[in-house]
């Protein structure tokens, strides 16, 4: 099933320290291809360990930035640090995350469920949108963001925020998120103009997905989503373009990342 993503997540500054924050003691990770259970972190005993590799370490991802992020923990597709809720002003609101892969195989389809809890009470529940990349390799880092459809009962301090992942094997089943690779993605100062070419050597199918993430050297300061124009069916080696509205805003250090699904 196709997933519907956001057309603008966050238009409000929001700090994320990615190479030094860890999440909260509460955040749920759980191994690849696996969900998470309530009430407790799973871990995979039979995974071997691997190293952090460097931001785009898959190559499917465009724009200017070389953001440093947290290691993570082992064996694990982890939530490694997070931002701080920036509400729309229309009683919802946004989490920027950074993840890495920790895991010994390459994982699609990775999403996050997060609560936010005060008093010993959850005040507020979302799922994650805007995952780049589309494929995450072992040892590989990307950004997400929660998305809470009502933020009215989450306080200004004392809050928690708990994340559960799940994910799917990276392999080229129908309907499985498949990434473009980016071949252009050029700020003008009002868009971010570009294409993305699919070097999956399959058939791809629409929606794709354009996710922007806009950076201060090594922390987030906003997402915009948007889509490609293109939205039908695509072979090996055929692109998709591209024009990302800043809607008057700068985002002069960036990474970008557009994915489809697999026919």
């Amino acid at each position: 099933m196709k997933k519907t993503l956001a057309t603008i997540a966050l238009l409000g500054a929001v700090a994320l320290a990615l190479s030094g924050c860890a999440t909260s003691s509460g955040s749920q990770n759980v191994p690849a291809g696996s969900s998470g259970k309530s009430g407790s972190s799973s871990s995979s005993s039979a995974a071997k360990p691997v190293g952090s590799l460097p931001w785009n370490a898959g190559g499917f991802l465009g724009g200017n930035a070389t953001p440093t992020v947290a290691d993570g923990e082992k064996g694990k597709v982890s939530v490694v640090s997070q931002g701080v809720l920036e509400s729309d002003g229309f009683g919802s609101g946004t989490l920027l995350i950074a993840f890495r892969n920790n895991t010994d195989k390459a994982v699609s389809h990775v999403d996050f469920t997060g609560t936010a809890n005060a008093g010993g009470k959850i005040v507020a529940s979302g799922e994650s949108q805007g995952t780049i990349p589309a494929q995450v390799q072992p040892g590989e880092a990307g950004f997400s963001f929660i998305y809470f459809s009502d933020v009215a009962s989450i306080p200004a301090d004392g809050v928690e925020y708990k994340f559960k992942a799940s994910t799917s094997a990276a392999d080229t089943s129908s309907y499985n998120t498949a990434p473009l690779t980016v071949t252009q993605a050029d700020n003008n100062g009002t868009a971010i103009i570009g294409g993305a070419e699919n070097k999956t050597k399959k058939p791809l199918t629409g929606p794709y997905s354009v996710e922007v993430y806009c950076l201060n050297g090594n922390d987030l300061a906003k997402q915009i989503g948007t889509f490609a124009t293109e939205d039908g069916d695509i072979e090996a080696g055929d692109s998709v373009s591209f024009s990302v509205d800043l809607y008057g805003g700068t985002c002069d250090s960036f990474v970008l990342g557009v994915s489809g699904y697999f026919q």
